[in-house]
């Protein structure tokens, strides 16, 4: 009867393991990217009145719909990885009126979603 107890405490121990996917760094440095085209939506292109709650809100939405785990999301250094990700969209050799016209079509749309 112990090996019988074992046994299936084992097997549900890795099945909820097995459907459980922390995020990846590819994804933490996906949501930087996105943070950062917000970022630089607000700062560069004149979008300063985009409440911070809802850009929270739409990154949320952005992993669910991506079906990514946040559980892990403090164990990355959001912070630099957002602020490399802002540094590497205002470096881009496009006129500032050109990034903020394509970024603005590509991610406010996203926030719509979250009002």
């Amino acid at each position: 009867m112990k090996k019988f107890v074992r046994v299936t405490l084992l097997s549900s121990i890795l099945s909820f393991s097995a459907s459980s996917h922390a995020l990846s760094e590819s994804e933490a440095e996906d949501i930087a990217d996105l943070t950062a085209v917000f970022v630089f939506l607000k700062n560069d292109c004149g979008y300063q009145n985009l409440p911070n709650s809802q850009i929270r809100r739409a990154l949320v939405f952005f992993a669910q719909q991506n079906q990514w785990d946040l559980s892990n999301y403090d164990s990355f250094n959001m912070k630099a990885m957002g602020e490399e990700s802002y540094r590497d969209l205002s470096g881009i050799a496009v006129p500032v009126e050109k990034k903020c016209k394509a970024l603005s079509r590509d991610s406010l749309s996203l926030l719509a979603y979250v009002k």
